[in-house]
């Protein structure tokens, strides 16, 4: 089991096992928040949610909806709203030790244009 936890430790995330790779995303909103996103069934993990709350943002398409928490910020996750299965869930990777990150490998996702996979070394941040 890995934990990870926003900022102020108002929302928990229990992952069973890290997933093989990690998403990084150029789109305009995951820019922004600089989130690495691993993608597991919404079984699968569990959140716990402190007395602060957190609020969900969808923009666009409203196929997905971010959702943050309500006292430090943090967006810790991501539900699928439109899926065919709809149990799709991404964590956010940021709100666990960095050191995950170390060994994990990185896909490079072009969100902001082609919506295909792409070399690290030509995947821009802000598109």
């Amino acid at each position: 089991m890995h934990i990870g936890r926003c900022h102020c430790g108002n929302v928990t995330l229990t992952i069973p096992h890290l997933t093989d790779s990690a998403t990084r995303c150029n789109c305009s909103i995951c820019s922004r928040y600089s989130a690495v996103w691993g993608y597991f069934e919404e079984a699968e993990v569990t959140i716990t949610v402190g007395k602060y709350g957190v609020s969900g943002y969808s923009y666009g398409d409203k196929t997905i909806s971010f959702v943050g928490c309500d006292q430090c910020h943090c967006l810790t996750h991501y539900t699928s709203l439109k899926s065919a299965a709809g149990t799709r869930l991404a964590v956010n990777y940021r709100m666990f030790d960095a050191g995950l990150l170390a060994g994990m490998q990185i896909r490079y996702f072009d969100g902001a244009k082609s919506w295909q996979d792409m070399a690290k070394k030509d995947w821009v941040q802000d598109g």
